[in-house]
C-alpha cells in the first residue's frame, strides 16, 4: 500500500519552552513525578504532547477535539501514573490512552449526532492536512481514502490508521488496541477489504 504519511504535513503545535530536565529519560521523570515533582510532569508533557496532538488530529479529523483529547490523556495518565508497570514505556502508554480517548470521542459524536445535538468541525481530514506540495491527484486520492475510512467501524478504522497512516508495526498496533496480534491483523485486513469494495 502506498504510504500516506509522506503526503501529510505535520500539524503546527505550540512549541513549549524546554526545561532544564528535558534530557532526563522518561523512567527518571516518571519516578520524580510519582514523588510529586510538578516539573517532572511538565517535562513529560512537553516531550510527548506535540506528537500526541498530531496523532489525535489525524485520528479525529479535528484540531479542537485533538487538543481537548490530549489534555484528557495527560490528566488520565498523571492520575493513573502509579499503575504504569514500565516507566520507560511512558510514551507508548500515553499513546494507548490517546487511542481510548479518541474512541470515547467517536462514540460521543455518534450519540450526539443521532440526537441532533452537535456538529463537530472536521477541519483536519487527510485532504485538508496534506502537504501543500501534494499534487491535485494525490489530494483527490486522500479525499477518497478519508471517505472510505469514515465508513469503517471504529476499531477497524483505528487499526488501519495506526498501521498505514501512523506507521506502527503490527505488534505495536496490537498493543495500542489492547488486543492480540491475530486480532489486529484481522481488523486491518477487514478494513482493507471493506475499502477495496469502495473503489470504483
Amino acid at each position: 500500500m502506498r504510504s500516506v504519511a509522506g503526503l501529510l504535513r505535520k500539524p503546527s503545535v505550540v512549541q513549549l519552552f524546554p526545561g532544564r530536565h528535558e534530557h532526563d529519560g522518561d523512567e527518571s521523570l516518571v519516578a520524580r513525578a510519582l514523588e510529586g515533582a510538578a516539573w517532572a510532569k511538565a517535562a513529560l508533557f512537553r516531550r510527548h504532547a506535540p506528537r500526541l496532538i498530531g496523532f489525535l488530529t489525524r485520528l479525529l479529523n479535528s484540531t479542537s477535539d485533538a487538543e481537548d483529547a490530549s489534555q484528557d490523556v495527560f490528566v488520565e495518565a498523571f492520575r493513573d501514573l502509579k499503575g504504569l508497570k514500565d516507566p520507560s514505556g511512558f510514551g507508548s502508554w500515553v499513546t494507548r490512552i490517546a487511542v481510548h480517548q479518541a474512541h470515547r470521542r467517536f462514540r460521543r459524536r455518534r450519540l450526539l449526532r443521532a440526537l441532533g445535538l452537535t456538529h463537530t468541525v472536521e477541519d483536519a481530514t487527510l485532504e485538508q492536512i496534506a502537504d501543500e506540495r501534494v499534487s491535485p491527484e494525490s489530494r483527490a486520492e486522500l479525499a477518497l481514502l478519508q471517505k472510505a475510512l469514515d465508513r469503517l467501524p471504529l476499531v477497524e478504522r483505528t487499526a488501519f490508521m495506526l498501521r498505514h497512516i501512523e506507521g506502527y508495526e503490527l505488534t505495536e498496533v496490537a498493543g495500542l488496541l489492547d488486543c492480540s496480534l491475530a486480532t489486529a491483523k484481522r481488523k486491518i485486513a477487514a478494513a482493507q477489504l471493506a475499502m477495496s469494495k469502495d473503489q470504483p
